[in-house]
């Protein structure tokens, strides 16, 4: 295949009607990333869950805000929350959304993204920023410069509004290219009963 850069391709801010292209891609993303493999065992249902959590963050946080970019395929996305909004009380619907995904889960799954969210939260920083929840591309479409396509959108918004940005990396491999984007390691999250490792990263705007 031609590198992403190299054919002639829509970026653009996803709509509703592409959400579930985009958590079925989001899904096949992460099915083997650490934190989903531990947080989700059973190989038989991970890729079914993934996709219910990810069309409810797409449906009800990421794309009502305008702030999640995706591309013409609907195959590679980033997931935004723009600066003030991340831990922001759940809204009725967003409530009613949850209660019914929490539904289709096991107390032991429950209690291991319990456990997740309990350690992310405490190393979340405080400063207003644009925080990535989410940047995945399809297996089938990685290694064509599509991620970087559309991670470049809110980052060129945050050096323009001189915002900062951060993320949790969930893979080693991954660290070097969100430095290449300008993120740095700022420290390490360790999930707790045997979790993986992750990675907390910072971007400063640049000039």
């Amino acid at each position: 295949m031609l590198p992403y850069r190299a054919a002639v391709r829509t970026i653009r801010p996803a709509e509703l009607a592409d959400v579930d292209a985009i958590a079925r891609a989001h899904a096949r993303a992460f099915f083997d990333d650490p934190l989903q493999v531990w947080a989700l065992p059973d190989a038989g249902t991970r890729q079914n869950l993934l996709e219910q959590m990810f069309t409810l963050l797409l449906r009800v946080v990421c794309v009502p805000r305008g702030t999640t970019w995706t591309d013409s395929e609907r195959v590679s996305a980033a997931l935004w929350v723009p600066p003030g909004s991340w831990g922001a009380t759940l809204t009725p619907e967003q409530g009613r959304e949850l209660a019914t995904l929490e539904r289709a889960l096991d107390a032991a799954t429950l209690h291991r993204l319990g456990q997740i969210n309990a350690v992310m939260h405490a190393a979340h920083p405080t400063p207003p920023h644009w925080y990535l929840q989410g940047l995945g591309t399809d297996p089938d479409f990685q290694r064509q410069g599509r991620a970087s396509a559309v991670l470049t959108p809110v980052l060129e918004l945050a050096d323009a509004s001189a915002a900062p940005a951060y993320l949790e990396c969930t893979k080693a491999t991954n660290v070097a290219f969100y430095e290449s984007h300008g993120f740095a390691v700022t420290g390490t999250i360790t999930v707790p009963d045997g979790g993986p490792t992750l990675w907390t990263m910072w971007r400063e705007p640049r000039a």
